[in-house]
């Protein structure tokens, strides 16, 4: 038994979806005067989702080598992969935009405005790639073992049928 899961990608993905959305709910607390010290925190685990958004990506991209995509999901799939790695560099983006804002002391009034909203604009593309995903798996059974296992059994019975 490995130290990691298998397989890894759906693991990891629920990282980034969940982080995004607690930075963005602590951001908003922050901007209450008596709540301004969740400012930090919301940093920190927005950058702990861009970082988990990496790990997501990598993590689906050895798994789509290995997944049985049926015909039906491959447009499907195409798009949950491209809008993953928009809403990774999103989210990269947005720590990038909160360092250079903090740098700057930018991070008050109009500069906290545009990073929330940059933010929940991240994190809105992390949901729908969530739920590309969740369409992928439930609607189509993408990377599941029933899927897996009629393609690997439809493979021996179509060598032999094509007289090989």
């Amino acid at each position: 038994m490995g130290f990691l899961p298998d397989p890894l990608h759906p693991a990891l993905v629920h990282f980034p979806i969940a982080l995004s959305i607690v930075a963005v709910l602590l951001e908003l607390l922050a901007r209450h005067p008596r709540l301004r010290s969740l400012g930090g925190a919301a940093g920190l685990v927005m950058a702990l989702a861009a970082a988990g958004s990496v790990a997501a990506v990598l993590s689906g991209e050895a798994a789509h080598d290995e997944a049985v995509i049926p015909a039906a999901a491959a447009a499907l799939v195409a798009r949950h992969e491209d809008v993953g790695e928009l809403a990774m560099w999103l989210l990269l983006g947005v720590v990038a935009l909160r360092l250079l804002l903090a740098w700057r002391g930018w991070l008050v009034r109009w500069g906290a405005w545009l990073y929330l909203a940059a933010a929940v604009a991240a994190t809105a593309a992390v949901g729908y790639n969530g739920y590309l995903g969740g369409k992928m798996v439930f609607d189509h059974g993408v990377g599941t073992a029933p899927v897996q296992r009629g393609a690997a059994a439809a493979a021996p019975a179509a060598a032999v049928g094509s007289g090989r």
